[in-house]
């Protein structure tokens, strides 16, 4: 992932090898979708590492309605200890908060390692590169776990709002395969 700030030469370079791996040639168009998906490889890494993350993983895929249209999802967990004096407790406080402050549907959501507070958010922005500007809309969808002592965050995000619906689709998979290693929840 590219580090520091990005110009618009370090930008369209990205572009282009991101376009290149989906088939598309070195020269392609920069629409919407690819300036996206690089203004998202492009900042992941900082935005990561500024929000303490403590794993961060990223993956690209093929837009199944486009199949030129690639999507970028990010995988962070975030690990927050906790006092809880039971799961039930958690969930409750959890689905407090989010209720009241998320711009998205929260629900409660049974994995096979208990209840999550399952939370989606959009927030719009833009990315400057050089002297343009790439508007985007950042889609997130996080399921928070509480485990023993503590609460983990499990965020999919993602800013192609195109394919939110199948990004959405492959978040609840992951949440469905968490597992707490070495202990019970």
């Amino acid at each position: 992932m590219p580090a520091g700030q990005i110009d618009k030469t370090k930008f369209r370079s990205l572009a282009s090898e991101i376009s290149a791996s989906f088939g598309l040639g070195l020269n392609a168009e920069i629409d919407q979708g690819l300036a996206e998906t690089t203004a998202m490889l492009a900042t992941t890494a900082a935005a990561a590492q500024a929000g303490g993350s403590s794993y961060t993983a990223a993956g690209f895929f093929r837009s199944p309605d486009e199949a030129n249209r690639p999507i970028m999802a990010t995988l962070n967990c975030f690990c927050l200890e906790s006092r809880h004096r039971s799961a039930n407790v958690a969930i409750a406080g959890l689905e407090q908060v989010h209720r009241s402050t998320a711009n998205g549907p929260v629900e409660i959501m049974e994995l096979p390692v208990g209840p999550a507070v399952v939370a989606q958010s959009f927030t719009p922005g833009e990315i400057a590169v050089g002297t343009d500007i790439v508007e985007t809309t950042e889609h997130a969808i996080t399921a928070w776990i509480p485990g023993p002592k503590v609460v983990l965050g499990l965020a999919v995000t993602s800013n192609n709002t195109e394919d939110w619906a199948h990004v959405a689709d492959l978040a609840r998979g992951i949440f469905d395969t968490f597992e707490w290693a070495g202990t019970s929840a």
